[in-house]
């Protein structure tokens, strides 16, 4: 039996597309254009039950354990804000997908002005403690903010979750200044480790809707208009702890029983040190003409 997926291409709206994998769990779809895609999307009640509070659990985020993921998170973001750096020092910032706020904590100390936009009920309200009314509650469409507001705009591991991407870009297009700066850091379809493990990559679940590789994140920033500046690996800091978590979350065949070991054999000090890891992602930069 021939299968067609229940949509065309996101990105260049063609039917030329088939299963990348015969046996995945997911239903994986690869168009001829190189856009990797799920089809059908999980519905809203489906992605409402996965985007919980316990979703942040990944990170190792509880009430009693914030301070661990938030120092490895301040890591990887600073990284980030120093690429940044070299095309734009400070102006106002808004962060979408913003979860707990702390890319926004890292901006504010290194002299951003901090916004954010944030889905999760859960997540923003955390944000909203520290930020205050700067955290809207909802999809960026819905935050109605004004033509030409930010200088840069941020997307960490969100655009990957985004069910209208030209909608989308669009609206981030709209509110972004002239010469303002787009930052986009999502799954590399066309990295090691998407080759490596193929059906079984680990940025593959059922809230990720779109993967990219830098040929197609290049189309979709021609498509919006944005020139890219920059596009490279995007290395996080993690730490063992942050991994096991993840790989005990989303079961892998190989990479679970050898995180289960992991988490047995070593001791909280060493699970708890963070290093930079290479996670398939790519960073990219982009700016409005």
């Amino acid at each position: 039996m021939v299968m067609t997926p229940s949509r065309n291409c996101p990105l260049c709206g063609g039917s030329t597309t088939q299963k990348k994998y015969a046996d995945a769990q997911l239903p994986v779809w690869q168009c001829v254009c190189g856009a990797v895609f799920l089809s059908p999307f999980p519905s809203a009640e489906e992605l409402k039950a996965i985007y919980r509070d316990t979703y942040y659990e990944t990170w190792g985020l509880t009430a009693d354990n914030e301070n661990a993921p938030r120092q490895m998170k301040l890591l990887t973001f600073s990284a980030r804000l120093k690429k940044i750096s070299r095309f734009l020092k400070t102006g106002k910032v808004l962060d979408v997908g913003c979860a707990t706020g702390y890319f926004l904590e890292a901006a504010k100390a290194a002299g951003w002005e901090p916004y954010g936009v944030e889905l999760s009920e859960y997540s923003s309200r955390l944000a909203q403690q520290k930020f205050g009314a700067r955290i809207f509650n909802g999809t960026l469409e819905e935050a109605h903010f004004a033509d030409e507001t930010f200088d840069l705009i941020t997307m960490s591991d969100l655009l990957e979750h985004v069910r209208d991407i030209d909608a989308f870009m669009h609206e981030a297009v709209r509110i972004l200044k002239p010469s303002g700066l787009l930052m986009i850091v999502t799954p590399n379809v066309a990295s090691l480790s998407c080759r490596m493990m193929g059906a079984k990559w680990s940025h593959y679940k059922a809230e990720h809707l779109h993967y990219f590789s830098p040929v197609t994140i290049k189309a979709l920033l021609k498509k919006s208009g944005m020139p890219p500046l920059l596009i490279e690996p995007s290395p996080k800091y993690l730490n063992l702890a942050y991994i096991i978590n993840q790989f005990q979350t989303y079961q892998h065949p190989i990479f679970t029983p050898l995180a289960t070991g992991a988490d047995r054999l070593f001791p909280r000090s060493i699970k708890q040190a963070n290093f930079p890891v290479s996670c398939g992602e790519l960073l990219v930069l982009a700016r409005k003409p």
